[in-house]
């Protein structure tokens, strides 16, 4: 069996109880760790649980203090570059600390961390079996002509994930291609904002540019894009990029962390330096070159359905507790 338990409210609890997953919620912070440590061993105990697998590192503490008390093993997920003393603790008995990367998983091998102790396990999707949408359709629902060759980037609107950049490349962008369009999704960190309002109104293209703000239809938005961008600054996984791959887009992503893992260069999309010019001449290059790109689109596709399904996630972590519960 399974059962789980959440800090908060919201979106996780609804799915655990959406599919009868045995679920609690229970405050974390402050002085509600130590009614979460009291909470966690009965359940422990009278569940006879056989692994604890936590996230982030607040939930790696009380892990790591749960598998004291009740010597269980405690399987850890990183998800993002964090050189916390913790996962050096927790690198003993038949404990495990699952990397999203393998960047990642060096990460943690460089901080002192036994490779015996690191699994790396991609995280999956489920986009590549989601139904195709009409693009018409979506462009429509948008605002966004149908001849529009539309530049899409998915991520939170802040300085980390590379929308200053793009803004800036499109201008070069539009020199070769007049009818590039550029779509924004997600949610706009409000000390972002006036940066970002900025820089629209100072592009001279402010009418080629939409922002969606959150949305949870993202498969549909990627079907309506020409290609996909994601010019991090860093990223530990990257899972707009294998999202955009799954729906057969081409992707022009940032050559850091765990993207060229996810991004095969010249494969299925172009991995660049963090510099206008070289974000330009990519997207350039690859709404020129129409044949190329769809078949960049087709091998990422394929990519997904090997290696990034939510199939081989789920299969990964099954060895990782097989391993941690012998």
């Amino acid at each position: 069996m399974v059962y789980a338990v959440t800090p908060s409210n919201g979106w996780l609890p609804e799915i655990l109880e959406e599919a009868d997953i045995p679920a609690a919620t229970i405050r974390m912070k402050g002085t509600g760790w130590l009614r979460t440590m009291g909470f966690l061993i009965h359940q422990v105990r009278r569940q006879k649980i056989d692994v604890v697998h936590t996230h982030l590192t607040r939930a790696a503490y009380i892990g790591h203090a749960l598998g004291l008390v009740t010597r269980t093993p405690i399987v850890t997920s990183v998800h993002i570059a964090n050189n916390d003393q913790i996962y050096r603790r927790l690198a003993r008995g038949r404990n495990r600390l699952v990397a999203v990367s393998n960047f990642v998983a060096g990460m943690l091998h460089g901080n002192g961390i036994p490779k015996t102790f690191i699994e790396t396990v991609y995280n999956g999707t489920d986009f590549v079996d989601l139904p195709r949408s009409d693009r018409n359709e979506v462009l429509a629902e948008l605002g966004i002509p149908t001849e529009k060759k539309v530049v899409g980037l998915v991520a939170k609107l802040c300085h980390d994930k590379g929308q200053m950049q793009l803004i800036h490349a499109m201008g070069e962008v539009r020199k070769a291609h007049p009818d590039a369009h550029v779509l924004f999704v997600g949610k706009v960190e409000e000390s972002f904002r006036p940066e970002l309002e900025d820089a629209v109104r100072s592009s001279g293209y402010e009418q080629e540019m939409t922002f969606t703000g959150v949305r949870h239809d993202i498969a549909r938005l990627l079907d309506a894009v020409t290609l996909s961008t994601l010019p991090s600054v860093m990223e530990t996984f990257g899972v707009a990029a294998i999202e955009a791959s799954a729906r057969g887009k081409a992707v022009v992503a940032t050559e850091v962390g765990a993207l060229p893992e996810v991004v095969k260069h010249k494969q299925t999309g172009l991995l660049v330096d963090l510099r206008p010019e070289a974000i330009a001449e990519a997207i350039s290059y690859l709404l020129t070159n129409e044949r190329e790109r769809e078949e960049m689109g087709r091998r990422g596709r394929d990519l997904v359905a090997e290696k990034f399904s939510l199939t081989e996630m789920v299969n990964r972590f099954e060895a990782v507790y097989r391993s941690a519960a012998r």
